[in-house]
């Protein structure tokens, strides 16, 4: 999508990602894997060149995706210098979630939803019984990753995040807050 902008010799049209982006704002969207995940997390690197400290916001809406590329944008997120701030502007499931959680400051859309579940395991698992116990211990290994860098952003209890991860746990808004996944509810006019 392009918008029109002018300029001193008239108007042009530019991409509504690149005024985002002049704005400090990047995008967590639609599924996460190896190509999003590169691009965000150089995204984050050169919003830091340009400024480290001023925040970057980190605008999601996605149903999740790879844990492993979903890791590497966490660590870009709590590594970054310049401070990013997460919104949810419709869905934070799964992996995408683990990102919202992280950020500095976490902000939630009113109808918006987040979503919690233990990993899964990809298409097709096969294999003689020694691999499909390394997939299984991997797995456990993983989840085990995954709630540690839940109760370091919430502050519950490995306990408590276990039950919520048991199944597929959707909140809204307001029960984000409760859980201390999101720090306050807001309109579109806090992202702009």
């Amino acid at each position: 999508m392009v918008i029109p902008e002018r300029k001193s010799n008239g108007t042009a049209l530019v991409p509504i990602e690149a005024k985002a982006y002049e704005a400090r704002s990047i995008y967590v969207q639609g599924t996460i894997n190896e190509e999003s995940s590169a691009e965000f997390i150089r995204e984050i690197i050169e919003l830091n060149r340009q400024d480290d400290t001023e925040p970057i916001k980190v605008l999601i809406t996605s149903g999740g995706g790879s844990v492993v590329h979903g890791l590497a944008e966490y660590d870009a997120i709590v590594s970054s210098k310049a401070p990013v701030w997460t919104y949810c502007i419709g869905t934070a499931y799964s992996m995408a979630a683990i990102l919202f959680a992280a950020g500095k400051k976490r902000m939630i859309l009113n109808n918006s939803k987040v979503m919690l579940h233990q990993p899964l395991v990809g298409e097709n698992p096969g294999g003689n019984a020694s691999s499909v116990k390394s997939m299984s211990d991997s797995l456990m290994q993983t989840k085990n990753q995954l709630v540690e860098i839940l109760a370091k952003h919430t502050g519950m209890t490995k306990k408590q995040i276990d039950k919520h991860i048991s199944y597929d746990h959707y909140y809204t808004a307001k029960e984000a807050i409760e859980a201390h996944l999101a720090d306050e509810i807001v309109g579109i006019d806090s992202i702009i």
